[in-house]
């Protein structure tokens, strides 16, 4: 059986909030600064359901408007690698009652997420 001491689950799952929000703020920086040397470029509408097939394409051409939407993405889903690593320290310790609840708040997290996003 591994065991991984509770120290260490608590500073890989610190580290993964930090810098899953470090690097979404960067990212949504770096569309604001793009936003305010080019203009909006193909701006996006407010309010709206993020369309990953809109976004790929905007992405890829460093859209001011797609990089901040992704950055925001990622800050939205830096909460659910955290709910991942929780289930394999869970998982790894053999507590089978943790690893079932930390399923139900993904799955729970997971269906909010998919409502906000359209494919």
């Amino acid at each position: 059986m591994i065991t991984i001491p509770e120290e260490t689950s608590e500073h890989v799952i610190a580290g993964v909030l930090r810098y899953g929000s470090l690097i979404s703020t960067l990212i949504m920086a770096l569309g604001v600064g793009l936003m305010l040397v080019r203009g909006p470029g193909v701006s996006l509408p407010a309010y709206h359901r993020i369309r990953l097939s809109l976004l790929l394409p905007g992405l890829i051409s460093f859209d001011p408007a797609a990089l901040t939407e992704f950055g925001i993405l990622m800050l939205l889903f830096t909460p659910v690698f955290r709910i991942l690593v929780a289930i394999v320290t869970f998982a790894l310790e053999r507590d089978a009652k943790y690893v079932l609840i930390s399923l139900g708040v993904l799955a729970v997290v997971l269906l909010s997420l998919s409502l906000a996003i359209q494919g």
